[in-house]
């Protein structure tokens, strides 16, 4: 929400910076970079997040992506996979030399244990684990981007990152079965909140109670200080148990002060192993904005 309040000294340094780098043919000319992104779509029908209890147990899954160019002059993509366990990232190459889109590709537990080395058996698999898919794109000129760093670092800014048009990657977490949503009650962490209400490692009340439906918690405002409303206002999370995916509504609109009323929804993920919530959060129709909680 602070960011609202700097839109107008942005404004007034984005014209200062068009009107320095005016044309005059010479030096001072400004030179651009081709980019290119790509749009990394989770393919309907396939799982939606790493399925923990399959995994463990020697079990199947079957990961899907739709694989697009959201920008650029592409001429061809490997997609690539991003494997965390604790603190070791390992990249991969899942799928190479990909030239028609929209490419849909699908990996199994197989195609995992084949392309990372730090995976090799269901021992292997943790529940705090997860995969990141996005894509190394080569253009038309020969220019290589990655998205990416090695160790699982973006390279690309929120402009991509709460792109209402395309996403640059997908993320898949393990998730465990949910009966109820119980796991998501407690006092949680902030781990990333791109509205800036909050900010890194503040505390945020999550509760569930059975009587408001067995598969929804509340996250509430107690501890927002720009909350006009912020002891009966709170964000609504239903959750779809076959999937970990998420629903996000509010009881109410979110009161910043006059003029400043907002509507919240949104969707993301959760994960009945760790009991991490992910949201990805839209104001008024402006986002997403992602919004991550750990315990």
């Amino acid at each position: 929400m602070k960011k609202i309040k700097y839109i107008a000294v942005t404004l007034i340094l984005a014209l200062m910076m068009i009107t320095s780098c005016t044309d005059d043919g010479g030096s001072s000319v400004t030179e651009f970079i081709e980019g290119a992104v790509p749009n990394v779509v989770k393919t309907p029908g396939t799982d939606a997040s790493l399925n923990y209890a399959a995994l463990k147990s020697g079990g199947s899954i079957k990961i899907g992506v739709t694989m697009s160019v959201a920008r650029g002059d592409v001429a061809s993509m490997n997609i690539v996979g991003y494997y965390t366990k604790g603190t070791v990232v390992e990249k991969a190459v899942l799928t190479t030399g990909v030239t028609t889109f929209p490419a849909n590709v699908t990996y199994t537990e197989a195609d995992l244990y084949k392309a990372f080395t730090i995976l090799n058996t269901s021992n292997d698999f943790g529940i705090t684990d997860n995969l990141v898919i996005s894509a190394d794109i080569t253009l038309k000129n020969g220019t290589v981007i990655n998205m990416f760093t090695d160790k699982g670092v973006k390279k690309f800014g929120a402009d991509i990152s709460n792109s209402l048009q395309f996403t640059a990657s997908q993320t898949y977490i393990m998730a465990c079965p949910i009966t109820n949503a119980a796991t998501f009650n407690g006092n949680y962490k902030v781990v990333q909140d791109d509205w800036q209400d909050y900010s890194k490692g503040d505390i945020i009340p999550v509760v569930y109670e059975a009587a408001f439906g067995t598969l929804k918690f509340k996250i509430l405002n107690t501890n927002n200080p720009y909350l006009v409303n912020y002891s009966t206002s709170y964000i609504i999370v239903t959750i779809n148990p076959a999937t970990g995916a998420v629903t996000v509504t509010s009881n109410e609109g979110f009161n910043y002060g006059p003029g400043q009323v907002y509507t919240l929804t949104g969707s993301g993920n959760v994960s009945n192993c760790t009991g991490d919530i992910n949201l990805k959060l839209i104001f008024n129709g402006s986002g997403p904005y992602t919004f991550n909680l750990t315990k």
